[in-house]
C-alpha cells in the first residue's frame, strides 16, 4: 500500500514539473521587445510649419489714362524713383469739355427764361381782356337801370360775348409739366458743366510714379490708345522690403499671434521674421474642391531678403512657444483615449505600467510632460495594441531596434 502511495507522489510530482516547464515556456514566449527612450529635461519649440508666398510690402499700380500713350518710359525691371514720370499721353484739351457744358447749361437756362416769358406775356393778354369784359359788365349793368339807354346795352353785351369768345380762346403756351422738364434739364447741364471742371482739375497726360522700386510689370505699347481699364498700365513694387502672404485653417487660427517670430525657408537659406498682420475676419474661397474658410496672416521679413523674387512660394515655420528646462518625452510615446485620456507606458522591472499624464507645450516631435513621470523614466515608443499595463516586456537590443 505504502509502496503504491508513493509511486502515485512521484507520477504528481512529474506531472507538476512538465506544467511547470510549459507555463515557464509560455509566459516567456509572451514578452514583448519593445523601443523605448528616457525622460529628460530640456527645451521645446513648437511651430506651426506651412507655405506662403513673398509679396512687396510697398506696391503700386498705376491704371492707364484716356488717350493715346505718347511715350513709354520704363521697361520691366528698371529702378524708378518717386516723381519719375512712366508713361506720357496724348490727350484732347480738357478746356474744351468745359466749354462745351457751359454752353449747355447756359442753353437750358434761356430756354426755361423763354417758357417762362411766353406763359408770362399769355398772361398779361389774358388779364387785359378780364379787365375789359369786367368793364362792360359794369356798363350794362348801369345802362339796364334807365329803359332809354336798352339799345346801347344791347350793342354792349354783343361786344362782352365777342371779347369773352377770345378769352376762352387763350390758354398757357408751356405746361407746368414743360417748365419742370425745362428745370431737369438745367440741373442735368449743370451736373456736367460741375464734372467737366472737376476733370479740368485732375487732368492728366502723364503717369508719374509715387514710390521708389522697380518695375515689374508694362502693359501699355506706345502709339496705343488707351481706356480705363482693371488692368495696371505699369505696376512698381519696392523688392527690397519684402513680406511673406499665407493663409490658414480654423483649427490653427487661433494659434498665429501678432508678434510672434518665424522663420522663412527658401531652398538652403533662412531668414527671420515676424507676424506682422493676422485679419480680423476668415474669408471663404470657393474652388473646383469646393469651399474653405480661411484667415490671412502676413509676415514682415525682417533680414535683408537676397534671393527672394516676389510671388515665389516659400516655407515658414511661426513659433507658436517655447519652453526651457522641462521633463519632455517624445511625441510618439504618447497615446490618448476616446475620453481625452493622455497616458504613456513606462517600464517598471520587466513590466508596462500605464501612467497617466498631464502635458504642456507640444511640438511634432517632443511634449511637455506637467505631470506622471520623473526625469530618468524609461518610456516605450509606439506601443502596439498587445502592451497593456502589466504586460511583460524588454528592451529591443540594437539589433532589435
Amino acid at each position: 500500500m505504502k509502496k503504491k502511495i508513493i509511486i502515485w507522489i512521484i507520477i504528481i510530482a512529474v506531472i507538476g514539473g512538465i506544467i511547470s516547464l510549459r507555463v515557464t515556456a509560455k509566459n516567456k514566449g509572451k514578452v514583448i521587445s519593445v523601443k523605448t527612450s528616457t525622460v529628460q529635461q530640456g527645451d521645446i519649440k513648437s511651430y506651426l510649419s506651412t507655405t506662403a508666398t513673398i509679396k512687396s510690402k510697398n506696391s503700386k499700380d498705376y491704371y492707364p489714362l484716356q488717350g493715346k500713350v505718347k511715350k513709354v518710359n520704363v521697361k520691366v525691371g528698371d529702378v524708378v524713383k518717386a516723381g519719375q514720370v512712366l508713361v506720357e499721353y496724348e490727350i484732347t484739351d480738357p478746356n474744351i469739355a468745359v466749354k462745351q457744358a457751359q454752353i449747355n447749361y447756359d442753353n437750358a437756362v434761356l430756354t426755361k427764361q423763354m417758357y417762362v416769358n411766353s406763359n408770362n406775356e399769355m398772361k398779361n393778354k389774358m388779364a387785359d381782356l378780364d379787365k375789359q369784359i369786367a368793364d362792360l359788365e359794369n356798363q350794362i349793368a348801369a345802362l339796364k337801370t334807365n329803359p332809354e339807354e336798352a339799345a346801347k346795352a344791347a350793342a354792349l353785351e354783343t361786344q362782352k360775348a365777342q371779347l369773352k369768345q377770345q378769352r376762352d380762346a387763350l390758354k398757357l403756351p408751356f405746361t407746368n409739366e414743360q417748365l419742370k422738364q425745362a428745370d431737369n434739364a438745367i440741373s442735368l447741364a449743370k451736373i456736367n458743366l460741375d464734372t467737366a471742371k472737376q476733370n479740368l482739375s485732375k487732368s492728366q497726360d502723364k503717369i508719374t510714379a509715387s514710390l521708389d522700386g522697380v518695375v515689374t510689370a508694362v502693359n501699355v505699347t506706345e502709339g496705343a490708345a488707351t481706356v480705363a481699364s482693371s488692368q495696371a498700365a505699369v505696376t512698381v513694387q519696392d523688392v527690397d522690403n519684402l513680406k511673406a502672404v499665407m493663409s490658414v485653417g480654423k483649427y490653427d487660427a487661433d494659434k498665429v499671434q501678432i508678434g510672434q517670430e518665424a522663420i522663412v525657408k527658401s531652398g538652403t537659406k533662412e531668414y527671420k521674421g515676424k507676424v506682422s498682420f493676422v485679419d480680423p475676419a476668415a474669408k471663404k474661397t470657393v474652388s473646383a474642391t469646393g469651399s474653405e474658410t480661411i484667415l490671412g496672416v502676413e509676415i514682415d521679413i525682417l533680414d535683408k531678403p537676397e534671393g527672394l523674387k516676389i510671388d515665389f512660394d516659400i516655407d515658414v515655420d511661426i513659433l507658436l512657444g517655447s519652453v526651457t528646462n522641462v521633463l519632455k518625452v517624445p511625441a510618439e510615446s504618447i497615446r490618448t483615449t476616446k475620453e481625452d485620456k493622455t497616458f504613456i507606458y513606462l517600464i517598471e522591472g520587466n513590466k508596462a505600467v500605464e501612467k497617466e499624464v498631464k502635458l504642456g507645450l507640444q511640438s511634432d516631435m517632443e511634449a511637455q510632460v506637467v505631470e506622471g513621470v520623473k526625469n530618468g523614466d524609461k518610456v516605450i515608443l509606439n506601443p502596439s495594441e498587445n502592451i497593456k499595463s502589466g504586460t511583460l516586456v524588454k528592451e529591443a537590443s540594437g539589433d532589435d531596434k
